[in-house]
């Protein structure tokens, strides 16, 4: 939680100036992170009524990571430079770790009570762990899903982290075209 709050502290300081568009970008998913983290401390022990609430953001967090990825891709490029371009990459880089730390929330949101690990029910640190995995390759074992809603939840988690991927590496092959 330390790290993660840290991450968006970060992504607040740089994103800070208010003339360039790439700002913009930075603190917008470092906004609903930071909204993401103050649900999952909220709902830790919430009653069902809850789940809608963390449904809703959770489609606010994932619709937020793509329009990110989406705005780099429109970005003006790199001012000219050595210290434009190190701010300029900086920012690239803390935007993808915000979108991502983005994405995990939003499906740590979605996921409540649906896993178990061993018999019982998972943990948030345990549906982080598995949401990670499921991101980064989808092989996993020890965390599994404990309902046909998390079976679900699981494949469009796979499908998102691929599609996230795919839109960041097709933004990065298309700054560099343009320089």
């Amino acid at each position: 939680m330390a790290a993660a709050g840290g991450l968006v502290a970060a992504v607040i300081w740089l994103g800070t100036d208010r003339d360039d568009r790439l700002s913009h970008t930075l603190v917008r998913p470092a906004v609903m992170a930071l909204l993401s983290l103050l649900l999952l401390v909220i709902l830790a022990e919430a009653e069902f009524w809850a789940y809608s609430l963390s449904a809703a953001a959770a489609g606010i967090g994932l619709w937020e990571s793509y329009l990110g990825a989406y705005l780099l891709m429109s970005a003006p490029v790199s001012r000219t430079g050595p210290v434009a371009q190190v701010r300029t990459t900086a920012r690239w880089l803390l935007n993808t770790l915000a979108n991502l730390m983005l994405l995990n929330l939003s499906a740590q949101l979605a996921f409540p009570h649906t896993f178990e690990w061993r018999g019982i029910p998972a943990s948030a640190l345990d549906v982080a762990y598995f949401t990670v995995l499921t991101f980064a390759s989808g092989g996993y074992g020890d965390v599994l899903p404990a309902s046909p809603l998390g079976k679900l939840l699981a494949m469009l988690t796979s499908v998102s982290g691929l599609l996230f991927a795919t839109i960041l590496f097709a933004a990065l092959f298309h700054r560099l075209r343009e320089e």
